[in-house]
């Protein structure tokens, strides 16, 4: 591959679409993991800390590229997004809030003040309804172009629901700090949004299973994208249980439940917060299961492109930025 050397950096920097988002996705899912390790020595969350603070500064590196892309050519925003393969990769900008949300809770709770918890909850606000937003007209848009005939892989057509469903994610991270009165809306909208996401999500695993089916597996430079599927499964068994948890010390015992019985009054054997937790554990298995099943396929997917397998070893310069979806099954 050869680079044009008449091309100036700032008309470099103007190439950065909404795709490379996803960096700061991968990476801030990184750093969240990286605190939720079971297994902690001393110096892991100075690692985490920092590849959160790498995070940041892609994210505004990124910001400003994009602001430089749309501020020099006015028309680029619009232009981004009636091109297939980049305006499915929109929603990764509100992706990458909801890692630095995440991270925020878990590397700065233990270090800021009582303010950290009352701005994560306004934040957890504004980006649902954000999300909502992006959730319902993104995919109005997309259905009144038929962008699905411009863009034949189907698994990208998750992304405008996905940040609705990290909504639960947030609101199991961040509800544990919360006030009752606070926490309970919290985990309802939380489970609201997370159970929307999915149900977004398996009526797109349907179609993505029959082309699998149809036409084989994917070109090699979309292949990575395959990790995307191991997400919603994911993300959903860790948010119904993190809210389940929550929800333990925030729910009132008899909630719902005396609403189900008016009549009774008297003290319930379980509470429902342990009900949900108990329904939450269950769910989860058979979601990591379906987890793990769209990992494997994805993995060795990418195996069969080696030459040891009869495949071909891409050339480095024919990955694209899709590769960077790969570290989605972290979660």
């Amino acid at each position: 591959m050869t680079f044009d050397v008449g091309v100036s950096l700032k008309e470099r920097l103007c190439l950065i679409t909404w795709s490379w988002y996803s960096i700061c996705v991968a990476t801030g899912g990184i750093a969240v993991l990286l605190s939720r390790t079971p297994h902690q020595f001393e110096g892991l969350p100075v690692i985490g800390k920092i590849v959160y603070i790498l995070n940041l500064v892609l994210f505004c590196g990124i910001s400003c590229c994009m602001a430089l892309r749309f501020y020099t050519r006015p028309s680029a925003l619009k232009e981004s997004f009636k091109q297939p393969n980049e305006t499915y990769f929109f929603p990764t900008f509100l992706l990458a809030i909801a890692t630095i949300i995440l991270g925020a809770e878990a590397y700065g709770t233990d270090v800021c003040g009582p303010w950290l918890q009352v701005a994560l909850r306004i934040v957890f606000w504004i980006y649902a309804a954000c999300s909502v937003s992006v959730g319902i007209f993104h995919n109005w848009f997309l259905y009144s172009t038929v962008m699905g005939k411009q863009q034949h892989f189907p698994l990208p057509r998750v992304l405008p629901s996905f940040p609705t469903m990290l909504c639960g994610t947030v609101a199991s991270s961040i509800a544990g700090n919360q006030p009752r009165d606070q926490a309970l809306p919290i985990i309802i909208g939380g489970l609201t949004l997370q159970g929307f996401g999915i149900m977004m999500s398996i009526l797109t695993y349907a179609e993505y299973h029959y082309y699998l089916n149809k036409h084989g597996l994917p070109e090699p430079t979309q292949r990575p994208k395959m990790f995307i599927a191991a997400g919603p499964w994911s993300f959903t068994a860790l948010a119904f249980i993190g809210m389940a948890k929550h929800a333990i010390e925030k729910f009132p015992p008899r909630y719902i439940i005396s609403d189900a019985v008016p009549g009774t009054t008297g003290a319930v054997a379980l509470s429902t917060g342990e009900i949900s937790l108990i329904i939450a554990s269950l769910t989860a298995i058979f979601m990591w299961c379906m987890a793990f099943f769209h990992l494997s396929i994805a993995i060795l997917s990418m195996f069969s492109m080696c030459r040891f397998f009869g495949g071909l070893v891409l050339h480095p310069w024919e990955c694209r930025i899709g590769v960077w979806f790969s570290p989605t099954p972290v979660s």
